[in-house]
């Protein structure tokens, strides 16, 4: 099955490929990573350069990184990374499957990877052809090669000395993968939280020596100004501030984003913050969950586009829930899937004018939003499933069938 699974995804993603070489992008960030490296090997003040229109927005150490695409050709560093993306994607979602669990997954290791394997490539198949992988295809974007990252670090083992690193280059290339920082030290991994602070913290020096003046500037400030990419009423700004923006017609929105933002972090906080050990209670074991860094980070990035597919997450520590519940929140995951693979496949969220962003109808608003909606419905609704089963439950069958808290077998005894 998984020859199979991987036969249709090298024939949906060389034809998802394909489309994305002939698409109106042009290829334009992989243009800007180009000069971005250009700016290292051969001099120049790296935000004042421009590609047509495009300034370079990353950190400075994203430039040192890219100087591999700057050394090559175009065509070459095309090929290059969108080789990179096609092979990440399925591995990004065989990586979301093996997050490690209390319980891990069921059969033995061997099967357990091949199973994940088939899962991955049939879904990717499918999932290329969304509008953030395939938009990210068609501009040469970075972004599923750095969720991948992320999530190989989230996989590896709390006792990993590695744990962290993936991380902290990740937000030295893109800060956004930086939430995850947070997410290790609500979730007390602390070393974790300590090498990828520090592995940040390297990239940060490493740019400085290299570029010292775009350094200095950049960090002193300008890293986080919302309309350093694009203005902030850019329809293509799929973060909270870009949909306030549109919506009251003005750009200055920070006096009720920033209470929002911070309301935001504060769910974070409170949904994720706290690990308590299962317990009993109405005869089974209650698990904790904390799924929702990856979506929140999408929303509080003040310049989120809708090709920019948001840093992983994903669900660690979980343990099953009854039957009933479990197909709850599946069905809810399945009509969240549909409808982002609907307005994907649609191009909904692009149904917005080329200028006049302040002045748009209210049904041109509704469309520039519904990447956003579905991030506030989807952490309104993971409030309320915590709220209403603070700690969940396992199955009977776990419970009949010999399981402890942990998810290993019982040992004989009184």
């Amino acid at each position: 099955m998984a020859w199979a699974a991987g036969t249709i995804y090298l024939a949906s993603a060389a034809a998802c490929c394909a489309l994305a070489a002939r698409s109106s992008a042009h290829f334009a960030d992989i243009v800007v990573y180009r000069m971005g490296g250009a700016a290292v090997l051969h001099g120049g003040s790296l935000y004042q350069l421009r590609a047509g229109t495009l300034p370079f927005t990353y950190p400075p150490f994203a430039a040192v990184v890219l100087t591999v695409l700057a050394a090559i050709s175009r065509d070459a560093a095309v090929a290059l990374l969108t080789v990179a993306s096609a092979v990440a994607l399925p591995v990004m979602l065989y990586l979301a499957l093996r997050l490690p669990r209390s319980g891990g997954l069921p059969g033995s290791a061997v099967a357990a990877g091949r199973l994940a394997w088939t899962v991955a490539l049939a879904v990717a198949a499918a999932a290329i052809w969304l509008d953030p992988a395939r938009a990210a295809l068609g501009y040469g974007q970075v972004d599923i090669v750095l969720a991948a990252a992320v999530l190989y670090d989230l996989t590896l083992p709390a006792t990993s000395r590695w744990k962290g690193v993936a991380i902290g280059l990740a937000a030295g290339i893109k800060l956004t993968p930086a939430i995850f920082v947070v997410y290790l030290l609500l979730t007390r991994r602390y070393r974790a939280a300590a090498t990828a602070a520090a592995v940040f913290a390297g990239t940060v020096a490493a740019g400085f020596a290299v570029l010292p003046a775009s350094s200095a500037w950049y960090w002193a400030g300008q890293f986080a100004s919302p309309g350093r990419v694009s203005p902030v009423q850019d329809p293509e700004n799929q973060s909270l501030l870009g949909v306030l923006s549109r919506m009251l017609h003005t750009a200055d929105v920070l006096p009720l984003w920033l209470p929002l933002a911070a309301a935001g972090g504060g769910h974070r906080a409170g949904a994720g913050g706290r690990r308590r050990p299962p317990r009993r209670r109405g005869g089974g074991l209650q698990p904790v969950r904390r799924d929702r860094a990856a979506r929140l980070a999408d929303l509080l990035d003040p310049s989120l586009g809708h090709r920019h597919p948001g840093a992983a997450g994903g669900r660690d520590g979980r343990q099953r829930r009854p039957a009933s519940r479990e197909d709850g929140a599946a069905r809810l995951g399945a009509a969240g899937i549909a409808a982002v693979a609907v307005i994907g496949w649609t191009r909904l969220a692009q149904a917005t004018p080329a200028s006049g962003w302040l002045a748009m109808s209210a049904a041109a608003v509704a469309c520039s939003a519904v990447y956003v909606l579905i991030g506030v419905l989807t952490l309104a609704l993971a409030a309320w499933y915590r709220l209403r089963y603070p700690q969940g439950a396992v199955g009977v069958a776990d419970r009949a069938g010999g399981a402890d808290a942990v998810g290993q077998p019982r040992t004989a005894g009184p």
